[in-house]
């Protein structure tokens, strides 16, 4: 309100000029002297003299009369008044329209980084829940892997003991038949050269040479029993024994190649089965090796993540911090435009009745001089 206290001061200065440039007959103070006491009569001027700037304002203008102001001056200087105080307000409704704007602006930029961390820190929650369920699968996969690692390292220590094993027994079976095929072939040579062919019969010496090769593949066995069937060795004997010795060693022969032939399918099947477990552990490896990346990724992951809605959670705070600290300016810019706009009407109203009060108290008292 300074343009109010300048205006007044100006009117006060305003007496003082007039007060020395306006005649100062009887004549004229009375008249002036008369207005007032009719002026301040009126309903309308008790009114004004209710509120402080209009009690200083009607007290200034009388002053300013009472030495010597005319109506005239007053009422030029006053409607210059009202017409600042419009002004004024006119620039502060301009200026308040401003900052009004510039800070509902910042109240809605930060309404919207709020809103954005609420649903930035939403997500991210929701992606650590996602992730720590992916680290326990990844985790209990990676466990699975050395279970079935161990598993197949068991498997093939398992193949390869029974693998050797069979190869042990199969050398040993192997060398066994081979033996009584060569005893048999010697048995036959012998018998036929020695018998058949001499037309006689064994020795002593022959017949305990001949035992003696039996002995190499057991006194027991059916060969023993076949010679034992005659002490004479004569050819017709001969001829029997050699006949089943032919047959019992095509039969050890079929038997043996039926053995080799089984034991290169074993040995085939026992390297599929290591290829086919290498294959599977070569799998299950690549697979760890891929889980133990996807883990380290997930971790990380996890950690940016929970850094997300750390950052998300501050934002907001100081998102709405700010907010609210401009909703606070924004009240108070409001209350003190209000109140400055308040102030300013009250005043343009109290100047615009009290040019009117003295545009009739002039006219009246300008109406007896023309009677």
């Amino acid at each position: 309100m300074r343009t109010i206290g300048f205006f007044l001061a100006g009117l006060l200065a305003l007496s003082a000029t007039v007060s020395a440039i306006t005649p100062s007959g009887s004549d004229f103070q009375q008249l002036q002297g008369n207005f007032l006491v009719q002026l301040q009569a009126t309903p309308a001027f008790k009114a004004l003299s209710s509120s402080e700037f209009g009690s200083h304002l009607l007290e200034t203008i009388t002053t300013l009369l009472q030495t010597g102001g005319t109506f005239d001056e007053v009422i030029k200087l006053l409607e210059e008044l009202k017409n600042n105080l419009e002004t004024e307000q006119l620039a502060d409704n301009s200026d308040f329209t401003t900052a009004k704007a510039s800070i509902e602006g910042d109240i809605k930029l930060n309404r919207e980084k709020a809103a954005k961390a609420v649903q930035e820190y939403g997500d991210a929650t929701i992606q650590v829940k996602n992730l720590i369920v992916a680290i326990n699968d990844l985790r209990g996969k990676l466990r699975n892997h050395k279970k079935q690692l161990k598993s197949i390292l068991d498997q093939r220590k398992s193949l390869e003991a029974s693998n050797a094993e069979e190869q042990r027994e199969f050398a040993k079976r192997n060398g066994e038949q081979r033996q009584v095929i060569e005893v048999l072939g010697t048995l036959i040579t012998d018998l036929t050269n020695k018998v058949l062919n001499a037309q006689g019969s064994l020795s002593l010496v022959e017949q305990k040479q001949l035992f003696d090769q039996i002995d190499k593949i057991g006194g027991q066995s059916p060969i023993s029993v076949l010679v034992d069937l005659t002490s004479t060795f004569d050819q017709n004997t001969v001829r029997l024994i050699i006949g089943k010795l032919e047959r019992l060693r095509e039969a050890i022969k079929a038997t043996l190649a039926a053995d080799e032939a089984n034991h290169e399918k074993s040995v085939a099947t026992f390297k599929a089965m290591i290829e086919k477990l290498q294959e599977l552990e070569d799998d299950i490896r690549n697979d760890e090796e891929k889980s133990k990346v996807q883990l380290k990724s997930s971790e990380n992951a996890k950690i940016s993540e929970t850094e997300r809605k750390a950052t998300n959670e501050l934002l907001e705070k100081q998102s709405n911090t700010a907010r609210e600290a401009s909703e606070a300016q924004l009240e108070v810019a409001t209350d003190n435009y209000e109140s400055r706009t308040a102030d300013r009407s009250r005043s343009i109203a109290i100047i615009t009745q009290v040019i009117q009060l003295l545009k009739a108290s002039e006219q009246e008292q300008q109406a007896p001089a023309a009677l």
